[in-house]
């Protein structure tokens, strides 16, 4: 079988890179999805390779352009799976043979083949009109254990296969959770500041429900051996298409529930992330440089630059008001909508709290009702995957961005 072909290979020469370093698991095991789903769908095209070793750089210009023409993929994911090959193809003692994707679509327009790091528009589930509450929920009932991990990704921005290590027990030092070496990208350990109550309260929850001595991913397989990590992978990836968390489907990935951590940890940090409608006036530079570099280092990475990639870069305001007015504008636009619905009570044990919103927002000259208050910190709130979270200094930011969410709403029914 070309399946067993290709990781004979790849345990042989897949444990080191081109530097002589070992590679990380993770980066072994992307390699291998690219190649096999490579091979898969050079057999649908009518290519038969049955050893790996027979691959050549036909078949690389074959696959390039049905991902462009046929699959549509977008010009990072192409570059991202030639990479994994051209590692591959190296490995095979052909280096050099896999080119850039411009060589093999000569015919496409260079400027909609070039790769923008910055993101232009939110990335999150929140973003796409996800109730991430409800959804959690719905996941729950299906396989709870998805649900625990989706919670972790959510409130602590873990990747795919850190979620799927993840012994939330163990990794709790309770003002912040570590990500050991060996379990991140590059094998690299991080600790994820543990910065609001809704981030307690979602590992709590997770806690109360694995045990102390069991890491999250699924612990065997469906025919009841010990499940391996790939075998958790292809499980995670097939239960999140099962569920429509696609692209195709929903415009999200797994990977939206990272980029809404970091949105949320920048809205904690007092910035409004560009996805989310900030720009660049809000913060000085000094200041803006400070949280983009908190966020970078609670995602898992060394460049502050990378943040954009998940909260976008800041573009200057149009608005002919600063940018605490624009804000206020916002919220009062919002609360003259709300004015004209009925609201519901706001329960008891919330009260207390939505009277320091009113506080709070007092001081910003703004006035609003508790039931006001209410409702829009707890879209605040389910942004950030629970029901209700105690306010905090991010207050009025938070009206700000659950008002500007809110009237899309109204737009967009």
């Amino acid at each position: 079988m070309w399946q067993q072909k290709v990781n004979d290979i790849m345990k042989l020469a897949g444990t080191r890179r081109v530097n002589g370093k070992v590679s990380s698991e993770r980066t072994q095991t992307l390699t291998k999805e690219v190649l096999y789903a490579s091979i898969r769908r050079l057999h649908v095209l009518g290519y038969k390779i049955q050893d790996p070793k027979n691959l050549g750089e036909r078949h690389i210009q074959v696959l390039v352009k049905h991902w462009w023409y046929c699959q549509h993929k977008k010009a990072k994911t192409i570059q991202n799976d030639l990479s994994r090959l051209r590692v591959f193809c190296a490995m095979l003692g052909k280096p050099g043979m896999v080119g850039a994707v411009q060589k093999y679509l000569p015919d496409v327009d260079p400027e909609l083949l070039k790769v923008r790091s910055a993101a232009r528009t939110t990335k999150s589930w929140s973003g796409h009109g996800i109730d991430l509450v409800e959804t959690f929920r719905k996941v729950d009932e299906r396989d709870p254990c998805l649900g625990l991990m989706l919670r972790l990704e959510l409130g602590f921005g873990l990747r795919r296969e850190e979620v799927l290590k993840c012994n939330p027990h163990v990794q709790d030092y309770g003002h912040y959770l570590q990500v050991f070496p060996g379990m991140g990208k590059g094998g690299r350990w991080r600790n994820i500041p543990i910065a609001s109550h809704a981030q307690r309260d979602l590992l709590d929850y997770v806690k109360a429900r694995v045990s102390k001595n069991k890491a999250l991913g699924w612990g065997y397989s469906r025919s009841g051996q010990t499940a391996s990590l790939e075998q958790n992978i292809r499980r995670y990836e097939n239960l999140m298409t099962s569920f429509g968390f696609t692209k195709a489907d929903a415009g999200i990935t797994g990977h939206g529930l990272r980029a809404q951590f970091a949105e949320n940890h920048a809205l904690l940090l007092g910035m409004i992330p560009p996805t989310m409608g900030g720009t660049a006036g809000q913060l000085d530079g000094a200041d803006s440089g400070v949280v983009k570099a908190k966020v970078a280092q609670a995602l898992g990475h060394n460049r502050v630059s990378v943040t954009s990639a998940y909260i976008g870069s800041s573009e200057p305001s149009s608005a002919p008001f600063p940018d605490s007015d624009q804000g206020i504008l916002t919220i009062q636009k919002a609360l003259r909508v709300l004015d004209a619905v009925a609201l519901p009570e706001v329960p008891a044990d919330r009260l207390e709290d939505c009277r320091l919103i009113q506080e709070m927002m007092a001081c910003t000259g703004l006035a609003l009702t508790a039931d006001q208050a209410h409702m829009l910190f707890a879209k605040h709130a389910r942004r950030h995957g629970v029901e209700w979270m105690s306010p905090g200094l991010e207050t009025p930011l938070a009206l700000r961005t659950s008002a500007e969410a809110m009237l899309n709403d109204f737009l967009l029914c």
